[in-house]
């Protein structure tokens, strides 16, 4: 049996689903760790902002500065975040940053501002910018796992130094 709704009910049904729908961010964008098997690289409106989410979820930055035209920068892009141990690791611990420094802004100003000019390089840094740790060069899936395990555990021993969670 078909029941029409009433203005007020209607209304209702309206002002709930505008109010409660989920609201893009767009300063951030950052996908679920389960969504793909590989590396999910964030995109933001400034690094600024994800440098910024990154305090708020308390994980650090995992940069991946490239250039399309060199070839360990295309193996990386095409064997390396495409490992599923990695991807599953980095995505739970990280948050991960690709920039192109070859390319539009800001990847030429954050190539500069963190001395990168050799391609591929990764950071890894905290929510002030501030540099973890730095490898210069291509990495095999597992030589950047192993980078991350040993950043991730160093970080929650501090943590729990000082008596974070």
């Amino acid at each position: 049996m078909y029941t029409k709704l009433s203005p007020a009910l209607f209304l209702f049904f309206l002002i709930a689903l505008v109010c409660c729908s989920p609201k893009p961010m767009t300063k951030v964008v950052v996908r679920p760790a389960s969504c793909a098997d590989h590396v999910q690289f964030a995109e933001a409106a400034a690094p600024g902002y994800l440098f910024e989410f990154a305090g708020i979820v308390r994980k650090p930055v995992y940069m991946a500065f490239h250039v399309p035209w060199v070839e360990s920068c295309t193996y990386m892009e095409k064997q390396v975040y495409h490992h599923p141990d990695l991807a599953s690791f980095f995505n739970r611990k990280f948050i991960n940053y690709k920039i192109n420094a070859g390319g539009s802004t800001p990847g030429p100003e954050l190539a500069q501002h963190f001395n990168v000019t050799v391609y591929p390089t990764q950071l890894f840094v905290d929510s002030y910018g501030k540099v973890i740790w730095r490898y210069e060069g291509p990495m095999s899936a597992s030589q950047l796992l192993d980078a991350g395990y040993r950043i991730s555990d160093s970080l929650e021993k501090e943590f729990a130094a000082s008596g974070e969670e």
